[in-house]
């Protein structure tokens, strides 16, 4: 071969190659604009509509049709039924409201008959409708006035005896915030999602003007001095369970450097014979380091829920067991609508086997939902690992990401195949941190660090308070009426009293 045929044959090479760059990356960029529009204009649901086994495949699960299903309709079709009136719907909306009864009688003259004047006889009433009426709150003040006692007998002894009546301590020493207005405040901050900006609007048409400011000291004083030793008992009792749900999501904070702070989610697993008692706790963090899930999970040591985030691999002691669900996410994702054969509606079709799966096994006990996983899962679980390997995905591609995000996290996915009581994805931990995200969309960010981690032990008594069957405003009212005026240490012991299931605290706050 001459000199000059062995560079036409380099060239040829280069330009193989360079059409093979240029062919990948313009595959690439079709796919980017295809997965824009269909973010744009598509549906964003990620129900399966291939069978009609599968259309309901995720209807347990909140997280796939309410939080992702954003789809509007494009074709009107016109409705040729009526729709039928569920009997006693009003009676079960007002059933558990007080009543008041308003009666339309005759009065004087009325009472006569309009003929020939004599009296009307009463033959009975019938009831034509109801309404439901809301009475404004109101605003008062409580003045305390204690009362003071001596004793004569030993006043002609020569010794002065006097005797004060106790006075009940303020949550916020010299504050004119009560329990009352503490929880309020807290209610509708968290729960309510309401800016203090807002609340100082309607505490002022009810005749108090605090600036929120003022409302701000408030709430940060009360979950630092109250709350945060009811979170501590609560995080040790969390991670003395044997399973846990973990995730994470971003958050501003003015008064940092950094352009995001996180909020991270731990929580015990939903099935609740599984966990002594439900607890979700959110924690502040300025970063989103490795070292946070680790010291955070200190002496913890079972399974661990989590995403693939690779933060959580940093904790000892723990099986990460990963999430199908974000699994599934990514192959939708790469998912082309107009094939049902391409390899990404493949992956789909395997994650969905599994889910349907799991929702026939609901409610087994753990140890026969343990062998059934064995006996139907696993096998779909081998095939899977078999399809992924058999064949090449484009790099940088979302089916080639998909691929290579299970590939990576193979051991974590099979984790759930070990224990019964392990949940096949970590949408549990996603719909528990998603109250935060509703808040951060209302006041959007915290201006100092202390308020956002005031922020995360307060959403941490709601959320755990609710899962315990409790009225949050109530177990806040009652802590504030009541831990200010404990002699004791707020310890242990102290403590334990004071938690969303003991026996007192059931019975008054539910």
């Amino acid at each position: 071969m001459t000199e000059a045929e062995k560079q036409l044959l380099k060239q040829n090479e280069q330009l193989l190659k360079q059409n093979e760059a240029l062919t990948n990356e313009l595959q690439l960029l079709r796919e980017q604009v295809d997965y824009l529009t269909k973010k744009l204009f598509g549906r964003s649901s990620e129900q399966s509509s291939d069978a009609k086994n599968q259309m309901d495949l995720f209807n347990d699960d909140p997280s796939f049709n309410c939080a992702e299903t954003t789809e509007e309709k494009t074709v009107f079709e016109e409705i040729k039924y009526k729709r039928k009136k569920k009997k006693g719907y009003k009676a079960e909306l007002t059933k558990d409201l007080p009543i008041k009864e308003i009666h339309c009688d005759f009065e004087g003259q009325e009472c006569t008959c309009d003929w020939c004047c004599a009296s009307l006889k009463h033959i009975g009433k019938t009831k034509v409708r109801e309404a439901v009426v809301f009475v404004p709150a109101k605003m008062y003040r409580e003045v305390y006035y204690q009362h003071a006692y001596e004793c004569p007998t030993c006043k002609k002894d020569g010794v002065d005896t006097i005797k004060k009546a106790r006075v009940p301590k303020q949550p916020i020493t010299h504050s004119l915030a009560s329990p009352s207005i503490l929880a309020q405040l807290i209610h509708q901050k968290i729960e309510m999602s309401l800016p203090f900006y807002r609340q100082e609007k309607e505490w002022e048409a009810y005749g108090l003007r605090v600036p929120r400011r003022t409302q701000s000291n408030w709430f940060i004083t009360s979950c630092e001095k109250w709350l945060t030793p009811i979170w501590n008992e609560l995080r040790k009792k969390l991670v003395s369970e044997v399973l846990i749900h973990a995730d994470e999501t971003y958050y501003n904070v003015l008064s940092s450097d950094k352009q995001k702070s996180y909020f991270w989610l731990f929580r015990t697993i939903e099935q609740a014979e599984q966990a002594e008692h439900p607890i979700i706790l959110y924690h502040h963090e300025l970063s989103r380091k490795s070292s946070v899930p680790r010291l955070f999970l200190e002496g913890f040591s079972g399974f661990l829920h989590c995403d693939g985030y690779s933060a959580y691999r940093s904790v000892d002691n723990v099986i990460l067991v990963n999430c199908w669900a974000h699994v599934r996410r990514k192959f939708f994702e790469a998912k082309d609508s107009t094939s049902k054969k391409t390899p990404a509606a493949q992956g789909v079709e395997y994650c969905d086997k599994l889910f349907q799966i799991e929702k026939e096994i609901k409610g087994l006990p753990s140890d026969e939902k343990y062998q059934k996983r064995l006996e139907r899962s696993q096998p779909i679980l081998n095939d899977f690992w078999k399809w992924i390997e058999s064949f090449m995905a484009l790099p940088g591609s979302k089916l080639g990401k998909a691929v290579n995000y299970a590939l990576n996290l193979k051991e974590g996915l099979m984790a759930f195949l070990k224990d019964g009581r392990c949940a096949l994805s970590n949408n549990l931990a996603e719909r528990s941190i998603r109250p935060t995200t509703i808040g951060r969309k209302n006041w959007m960010f915290s201006a100092s660090e202390r308020g956002a981690t005031a922020n995360g032990i307060a959403y941490s008594i709601v959320e755990t308070a609710k899962a315990n069957g409790l009225v949050p405003i109530k177990y806040f009212q009652y802590l504030f009426e009541h831990l200010p005026n404990i002699d004791a240490p707020l310890e242990f012991e102290t403590l334990q009293g004071y938690l969303p299931w003991s026996d007192q605290i059931q019975s008054t706050c539910r």
